[in-house]
């Protein structure tokens, strides 16, 4: 049998330390223990001055809430998921996902609440997502769904007790969840008048995959305007893209061979704008001499345009903030409620 000589510990290393508690972090805050259990729970009726203090009692302690423990008291997991409800792959195509992950991440860890990132391929993932969901193993869910109508899911979710905030206007509003989304309609109003203000007349639009609130409520506000201003729906053709860059190209040239006399477009999105923009080169057309452009998000594709995309610009740090909030209450017990934000018009080069 082999022995091996004891492991010597060495004098002031961390695993001498003596491993910090709450009640090492209330006693060097100066306040409660309960004080301290409300800020690492969500931070609800602390103040801000005891917030900071309990803040920098935890850095100055190297303090570590055990999960473990604080789950079997509260009966809280102590995270939420982020729940793509559409192909993984679009996490990475559609920059505007990526945006509002890395605000909701932030947004979270304000709170030192962690999140689990969930995406949904098909409908046996759909079902495994749901059923990990009902375990227990995270507080309430965070869905995402730009691409296609999500009614279903966010059904299943319902049904099954999961606390949800959604960031879009659900198709169904009598299911009891939060929202926060973008006043897409008038969003666009403001678009399309601006594109008539700068002297177009034969306006057309990309629009965003059919079955979503926000391309209802865009296209809504795009033939709203055009027939306020005294123009026929016959004359504002409408084709839909996926958000895509290619289905910008695609879109740009459906629109072009069928009414080649339109010289003003208002896009759904910055990444189809740009497609959008390259088969307009492609054919000779000048942007905004022959043709003026507005898109939609003010994405980083918009500041990197040529010329700079005139968009519409999305608070894509707000949403993240108001989802983490919504949720939170939700949580705590309050009723759902929804949030709309404005957006704004950024002017840049692709009008006149």
């Amino acid at each position: 049998m082999v022995t091996y000589p004891p492991i010597p510990r060495l004098e002031g290393s961390r695993v001498n330390q003596h491993k910090a508690t709450i009640h090492d972090v209330a006693r060097i805050a100066g306040v409660s223990r309960a004080t301290v259990s409300r800020y690492l729970n969500g931070g609800k009726w602390v103040s801000e001055d005891a917030a900071a203090k309990i803040k920098a009692a935890i850095e100055q302690t190297h303090y570590v809430a055990n999960t473990h423990a604080r789950a079997l008291v509260t009966g809280r997991a102590g995270s939420v998921a982020f729940l793509l409800g559409e192909p993984q792959k679009l996490l990475f195509e559609d920059p505007n996902f990526a945006t509002l992950l890395r605000s909701v991440a932030d947004e979270l860890g304000k709170r030192s609440t962690s999140f689990l990132l969930m995406t949904t391929d098909n409908k046996d993932e759909e079902r495994r997502n749901i059923a990990y969901l009902q375990a227990g193993h995270v507080d309430g869910v965070i869905q995402v769904a730009w691409h296609q109508d999500s009614g279903k899911m966010i059904a299943a979710l319902v049904k099954a007790g999961i606390p949800t905030v959604v960031a879009e206007q659900p198709s169904d509003e009598t299911l009891p969840v939060g929202y926060v989304h973008v006043e897409d309609y008038g969003s666009a109003r403001k678009a399309c008048e601006y594109l008539l203000s700068r002297g177009a007349r034969r306006l057309a639009m990309i629009a965003g995959p059919e079955g979503p609130s926000g391309t209802r409520d865009r296209v809504h506000g795009f033939l709203d305007t055009l027939a306020a201003a005294g123009v026929a729906d016959a004359a504002a053709p409408i084709v839909h893209g996926d958000y895509s860059s290619a289905s910008g190209e695609r879109a740009m040239a459906e629109l072009l061979d069928s009414q080649p006399d339109i010289d003003a477009v208002f896009i759904s999105s910055d990444a189809m704008a740009v497609g959008a923009m390259k088969t307009l080169r492609a054919r000779g057309i000048v942007v905004p001499d022959d043709m003026q452009i507005v898109g939609f998000d003010d994405s980083s594709a918009a500041m990197l345009a040529d010329p700079p995309l005139t968009t519409v610009r999305q608070p894509f740090d707000q949403i993240g903030k108001h989802l983490v909030d919504q949720l939170m209450r939700i949580i705590a017990g309050e009723r759902p409620v929804g949030v709309t934000l404005p957006c704004e018009l950024v002017v840049r080069d692709t009008t006149r």
